[in-house]
């Protein structure tokens, strides 16, 4: 990959960080091998730069990641969209994008983004059944890879899953396109009967998993009735689309 961050940028991104100069030539090595830095890890960065492992953590740390995975895939960020990070979330190039924009206000997202980013000691708990499932997994491996300690069920799971985490919970996320699957509701009805935020994803904003949720995020549903989801559909990219777009508000509060 061919990165946008120039040698300027670099030394914007660094200011005020105290970077040593060997610490400084291994971010610029990260920069320029972005691509097969995990591959490596951290003992073949440090090897590759004739330092040791302890400094590339250091670096990490200095630079406000909480570990080298997180700082991979952050500087990666940076790389593939440059300047983009910072692009309003009204104004999404994407179609994809641009679609969920139209039916979901900004404030919600970054209502949704604030309480993502807030929960740092606590769990985040992701709960969705059926094809939602494919859904509800991405973000659980997304939130791993941010460093956020998050769990991850479905209906076929033990419910004691959720029970047993639920005076350690910081943020319920529900994935449902009906909003009305009954182990959703039941699951949606414990946590809201909590002082733990419920954040719903849904194709129906009129449905009873919305009205329990304290912030909902919607994606029209065209086929509201194929729950088998035989019919060709939009619907789950463009939800995959808007969790990105979240997660696009949370980059800019860290």
């Amino acid at each position: 990959m061919k990165g946008s961050l120039t040698i300027v940028k670099l030394e914007k991104l660094v200011a005020g960080k105290n970077l040593t100069e060997t610490e400084f030539t291994v971010l610029r090595y990260l920069v320029a091998n972005i691509d097969r830095v995990l591959d490596l890890g951290v003992r073949g960065v440090a090897k590759a730069n004739y330092t040791s492992a302890t400094t590339v953590m250091r670096l990490a740390h200095k630079m406000g990641y909480r570990g080298f995975v997180e700082m991979q895939y952050k500087l990666m960020t940076m790389l593939r969209h440059g300047e983009a990070g910072t692009q309003p979330v009204e104004a999404a190039d994407d179609p994809l994008q641009s679609a969920v924009l139209d039916q979901n206000d900004a404030r919600t997202i970054r209502a949704v983004a604030q309480q993502i980013a807030a929960v740092e000691n606590q769990y985040l708990y992701l709960y969705a059944a059926g094809f939602s499932g494919v859904i509800g997994h991405y973000m659980f491996k997304k939130f791993q890879i941010l460093g956020k300690r998050c769990f991850f069920s479905t209906p076929g799971d033990s419910a004691a899953l959720l029970e047993n985490y639920l005076e350690d919970l910081g943020l319920f996320i529900v994935v449902s396109k009906s909003g009305e699957t009954q182990s959703v509701i039941d699951k949606a009805a414990l946590v809201s009967s909590l002082p733990v935020p419920v954040v719903a994803f849904t194709g129906n904003a009129d449905s009873t998993l919305a009205k329990m949720a304290d912030w909902t995020l919607k994606v029209a549903d065209d086929f509201p009735l194929d729950e088998l989801n035989q019919r060709a559909s939009l619907f789950y990219p463009q939800m995959l689309a808007l969790f990105e777009l979240v997660i696009g508000e949370v980059e800019k509060l860290n």
